[in-house]
Parts: structure tokens; sequence; C-alpha cells
């Protein structure tokens, strides 16, 4: 007697209606959405996850970043005023704006960072030394966003050592001082005389 076809070998069982309407209904969906929306989902995606990788970045060098700054700072501070044993930060309360931090070496004199208002690249910052008797010890370049091989070169020692000893108002030769200023950048110069003019008279209001 012969098998009814239905129940011949190899024949393929008939699966639920619902699994074969739920698959159905999954390529109805995804034939639905436009390419537009996929690929604005796959940005979307893209930009999560480089925020979550500049997120732990930060995370992990941001104390690395704020030592290497203190050392930096502390490194100015050694320049522009030597031979202090320690470096105590005063509360400035003057009217200068520019003025952004005081310290004071204990018998030797203070230091003054100031970043001043008329630096050509306006990311100039100096840190200057002034001695117990309000003389210049020295002058260090803590920032500098001038021109390169411009008005950066107020980092070079022949220039900042020319205020070593300076006393009273500093300005340079073109304004009727003696600083001699670098070629082709007036204004930096000028702007250096002013940070150390700004720190000489910060060093003289904290005593």
């Amino acid at each position: 007697m012969k098998k009814p076809a239905h129940l011949g070998k190899g024949t393929a069982k008939e699966k639920p209606a619902g699994e074969r309407l739920s698959k159905e209904e999954g390529k109805a969906v995804s034939r639905s959405v436009p390419p537009q929306v996929l690929l604005v989902g796959i940005l979307c995606g893209v930009c999560v996850a480089c925020a979550l990788v500049l997120g732990i970045t930060d995370l992990l060098t941001r104390d690395r970043i704020a030592a290497n700054q203190e050392a930096w700072d502390l490194g100015a501070l050694v320049e522009a005023l030597p031979y202090g044993e320690r470096y105590d930060k005063v509360n400035y309360t003057g009217s200068d704006a520019t003025v952004e931090e005081v310290y004071r070496a204990q018998g030797v004199g203070c230091a003054v960072q100031v970043t001043p208002a008329g630096s050509f690249g306006k990311e100039l910052t100096v840190m200057v030394g002034v001695n117990e008797d309000g003389t210049v010890a020295g002058v260090a370049v803590v920032n500098s966003g001038e021109t390169e091989g411009l008005g950066d070169r107020v980092r070079e020692a022949e220039f900042r050592e020319q205020f070593v000893g300076k006393k009273g108002l500093v300005r340079v030769e073109a304004d009727g001082g003696d600083i001699a200023a670098i070629s082709g950048a007036t204004i930096t110069s000028r702007a250096v005389c002013a940070a150390v003019n700004s720190a000489l008279a910060v060093a003289a209001e904290v005593g």
C-alpha cells in the first residue's frame, strides 16, 4: 500500500501560522524603514561611542595634565624668583584684572603671574619675580600664543634678562625706555613691559 504523499519521506513539517506571521511582519518592518533613518541611527551610535571614549580619556588624563601644569607653574616660579625655599599663594584683592596669581617666598620676594591685555596674540602669560628691594628678579614666559619667530621670541633669555634689576616704570626704547624690543614684535615686547609694571605695582601693594 502506498503512503499518502504528505506523509512521505523528507516532507517538511508545516510551521505554526504565528511563527510564519512573525517572520513576515519582520520582513515588512525591515522593508518599511527608510535608508535615511538607518543612516541617522548609525551616526547617532558613532557619536555616542566617540563621546564615551572622550569622556573616559578625560578621566584617565585629567590628573596627569593637572600634575604637569603644576610642575610647569613651579618651574616658572623658580625661574622668575630663584632661591625661594617655598612659595605661598597670596590672596590678591587689587584692581588689576590682568593679575592672575601672586606668590610670596619668605625672605626672597614675590612672584606675580600676569596676562597683559596688549599682547598681539592675546594669549601671553608672564611670571615676574620681584625682589624684596622692589627690583625685578626674573621674567619667565608661562604661555605664549604669539607668532612663532616674532612675538614668541620673548621666550629668549637675551630679551628677558634685560628686565633683571629694573624698577619703576619699564618701557621699550621706542617709548623712551631702555628695553630693546624684539625686532618685528614691538607690540608683544610692550605687553611684557606691561606685565612687569603690573608685577612691580602688585609687589609694592602686598609688601
